[in-house]
């Protein structure tokens, strides 16, 4: 058997591609890696049943084999520490979020894979709707609508959990950095939450650098000292946008995110225009026309006491493959919050007002009624604030 595996990964599947983006990807302690596999014709089977050797780039170089295990259609690979794979993103491909193993990796010809750690969706480029369209419904700072064309970036599948949250954070305080607050989970893969929004900007640059990618967030205008400690307002121009690490989605992003691809409705799915405590983890209030309820907290996730949160990606995901994008847990986004900024915001990736008091928050959480986990809902909170109910997601280019 193990003769007829390394027979088949000798096949080399070269890239060259224009407009094809090389970069290294790790995968962070604690998260695993699953490549699943688009069959193609021959069918996969006719290469192997259940496991492959893979080199991977580690220390330097590519080592290897390890071994990858399929599990269902999925191929998983369990590794103590941080280990990267090394790919290239074919651009064509990229609404399914493929990604094609670069030269150095053996492969049978024709096979695509996707590699993630942890789980990111691919956010095609284009214009949508952003804002309330139900006139006499939510606040005013929900309107005008207006359309806003977004770039494409890629976001986290699931809200960060308290595991992932916890081994950034212990490599962060190895390397430099200070992070404001401890953060809190009800377990390992429920969302992280009482974190403010300076240690969740500091945990993205920690994130970015743990795995050898340009950190976003700077504590000047010329982008030149890595943001790694105290609380520092960043501004717009304190930001590399086009850096390929992680950071806070702008609002208009987790709002293009959000929505899921749909047209004119009030929560994260195509499907319904309302919302129940099958869909999402939130606090039933049947008085509001459109919660189907129960009334009151989901009480499958009751035990153990508040917070009543729940594993991340325990309801169904929505049009682009996002969990949790109405309750749960409330999300910091990057902007600074104003109340009338939609009257002049701008009609192209807008990072939102250059200063404010308030940092926007979007999604809803256990805590609240449905009208905060309507996907055009928006609020501010000081970025120095750290709740049980709010937690956060990453994006990145």
């Amino acid at each position: 058997m193990k003769a007829t595996i390394l027979t088949a990964l000798a096949v080399l599947m070269l890239i060259s591609v224009s407009g094809v983006r090389a970069e290294t990807k790790q995968v962070q302690p604690g998260y695993g890696t699953t490549i699943n596999w688009k069959n193609v014709d021959p069918p996969l089977s006719s290469y192997f049943s259940n496991s492959w050797s893979v080199g991977l780039w580690t220390g330097g170089r590519w080592r290897g084999p390890y071994v990858m295990t399929k599990k269902g259609a999925a191929w998983n690979y369990e590794q103590k520490g941080v280990v990267s794979i090394k790919y290239t993103e074919n651009k064509k491909d990229a609404r399914r979020n493929s990604l094609k193993i670069k030269s150095g990796v053996s492969i049978p010809v024709g096979v695509v894979v996707s590699v993630t750690d942890g789980g990111d969706a691919y956010i095609a480029g284009g214009t949508f709707q952003m804002g309330n369209p139900y006139s006499g419904e939510g606040d005013a700072d929900e309107v005008p609508t207006h359309d806003v064309y977004i770039r494409a970036f890629s976001m986290d599948t699931r809200e960060v959990t308290s595991q992932q949250w916890y081994a950034v954070r212990n490599w962060a305080l190895a390397h430099g950095y200070a992070l404001d607050n401890w953060g809190a989970g009800k377990a390992a893969t429920h969302p992280v939450q009482a974190v403010n929004w300076y240690a969740c900007v500091k945990w993205c640059n920690a994130r970015s650098e743990m795995q050898g990618l340009t950190p976003c967030y700077y504590t000047d205008a010329s982008q030149s000292t890595v943001y790694k400690s105290g609380r520092v307002d960043v501004a717009n121009s304190m930001v590399k946008w086009d850096a390929n690490g992680y950071r806070l989605p702008t609002e208009a992003e987790w709002e293009k995110a959000a929505r899921g691809g749909a047209v004119g409705m009030r929560f994260p799915w195509s499907n319904a225009n309302n919302i129940s405590n099958a869909r999402a983890n939130y606090l039933g209030d049947t008085a509001i026309a459109y919660d189907a309820g129960p009334n009151g907290n989901n009480p499958l996730f009751t035990p153990g006491g508040i917070p009543y949160t729940s594993p991340v990606g325990y309801f169904a995901a929505n049009g682009y493959g996002l969990y949790d994008m109405a309750g749960n847990v409330r999300e910091w986004c990057w902007d600074w919050y104003g109340s009338t900024y939609y009257t002049s915001s701008p009609g192209n990736d807008p990072p939102g007002p250059e200063s404010g008091e308030s940092r926007v928050m979007h999604g809803g959480d256990w805590n609240h009624n449905a009208g905060y986990s309507r996907v055009a809902n928006r609020f501010g909170s000081a970025p120095g604030d750290a709740y049980n109910h709010l937690g956060f997601r990453c994006v990145r280019h």
